[in-house]
């Protein structure tokens, strides 16, 4: 095991022991001592890479909900919850879900 452990940074709880994070590091990454929110947040600015264009900048990450039909195909809880991420105001849902077809290939067995 390293003597240095790294950092959890979900248990980063303010700006300045991040900031102390990074040099210590020697690092330059810059960042804000508020977090800019409503029309002013850097989150709702559109986005655009080439011919890419995304409305804001928030995202809805892949993930297992481990809710699929023993088939493969997507449950009502599945089809639910991507009805809620496209109400959700993100402008990008990014990839797809993990359907397992056989009980011992889902990630969680229950």
């Amino acid at each position: 095991m390293s003597a240095n452990p790294f950092l959890r940074l979900g248990g980063v709880k303010d700006v300045a022991h991040f900031k102390e994070h990074l040099d210590s590091l020697h690092l330059t990454i810059p960042c804000d001592f508020e977090v800019a929110s409503g029309v002013g947040s850097p989150l709702l600015w559109p986005l655009a890479n080439g011919a890419i264009k995304i409305g804001n900048r928030i995202a809805v990450q892949p993930m297992e909900g481990w809710d699929g039909t023993l088939d493969g195909q997507p449950s009502e809880s599945t089809l639910r919850r991507w009805q809620r991420f496209g109400r959700s105001g993100a402008k990008l849902i990014w990839g797809g879900e993990a359907v397992a077809v056989s009980h011992e290939g889902r990630a969680n067995p229950n």
